[in-house]
């Protein structure tokens, strides 16, 4: 490394790699990210605005953001971004507004993932631990599913969505699928053993399940699973997806895949560098993607690239 503080990949130290993205308008994106000088092991994650192609610092966070999403506008509360650090720091952002801070109490353990589901928060994390955010605040809601820790981490919920507050699964690492009808967890058969990071509610009352190994299963807890997936993707790791025009896309950290029907295909994406895809958010008009360095909109005809200075 040279006296300059630059990294043999080129990249300066103080230079960003983005994990997050939330976007609530077509023109605008938030951006969570971490300096490369801190490697594998950040300390804070660096949140940028992106605007009309003007790039903004925002704030940093002293906690590693895990999950992130959108909380409608309500009659009480204004549209607001929320993101949840894994040792449970939430920062809520209201449009307009100052930011405040809340603190989930963990059982010694991460949090791995924040989802809205019908205008609340809900998080999961490792024991397959369960958080619900309601009108009182924080509670725990993850009796029967839960195993306390021991020495070490034994098991993890990856990511959950729901139709509502009484339709909820929740799945994880060695494949573990479960389901929330309001009033108790019961887990479920599973299509597979590998490690489930992502659940997606779908407007047909399906859910697709993706994960390590390029799995991608359809269906439901009532009409049970058909897998999607294709030989050609075994070698990625599907982390996060996004539903954007009809289309699910996929994110598989070095490849964009789509979900059309049950059809999983990789999307060519005409840009030139370093591309990567570690999350993805979209409103009616675009979607955003970021990996590393590569942060991307498409309108859903044209792809364009924006460098963070």
């Amino acid at each position: 490394m040279s006296s300059e503080g630059h990294r043999p990949d080129g990249r300066r130290d103080t230079d960003l790699y983005f994990t997050h993205v939330i976007s609530g308008a077509p023109n605008v994106a938030l951006l969570l990210g971490h300096l490369y000088l801190e490697g594998h092991e950040p300390s804070i994650t660096r949140v940028m605005v992106v605007r009309d192609g003007t790039f903004y610092f925002v704030y940093d966070l002293p906690d590693i953001i895990y999950g992130a999403t959108l909380l409608p506008a309500t009659d009480e509360r204004p549209f607001a971004l929320a993101m949840l650090g894994r040792r449970g720091l939430l920062r809520i952002n209201p449009t307009g507004q100052a930011p405040w801070d809340e603190t989930l109490a963990l059982p010694n353990a991460y949090l791995m993932h924040l989802q809205e589901i019908s205008g609340e928060l809900y998080a999961c994390g490792t024991q397959r631990q369960v958080h619900y955010r309601g009108a009182d605040g924080w509670r725990r809601m993850d009796d029967g599913c839960h195993v306390p820790l021991a020495d070490q981490v034994t098991c993890c919920f990856n990511a959950m969505d729901g139709f509502g507050a009484d339709d909820i699964y929740a799945a994880g690492d060695g494949g573990a699928l479960w389901h929330w009808d309001g009033r108790q967890w019961r887990p479920l058969v599973s299509p597979t053993t590998l490690a489930i990071r992502v659940v997606q509610c779908m407007r047909d009352g399906s859910v697709v399940l993706a994960g390590d190994a390029g799995t991608v299963f359809r269906g439901n807890r009532l009409e049970g699973w058909r897998m999607l997936t294709a030989p050609a993707f075994e070698h990625l790791s599907v982390e996060r997806a996004c539903l954007f025009q009809g289309t699910l896309y996929l994110c598989a950290q070095r490849e964009l895949l789509a979900l059309s029907g049950d059809q999983v295909t990789r999307v060519d994406v005409p840009v030139e560098g370093h591309l990567a895809y570690y999350s993805a958010s979209a409103t009616d008009g675009a979607m955003w993607t970021v990996g590393d360095d590569a942060i991307l909109r498409f309108d859903g005809a044209t792809w364009e690239r924006f460098i963070c200075p």
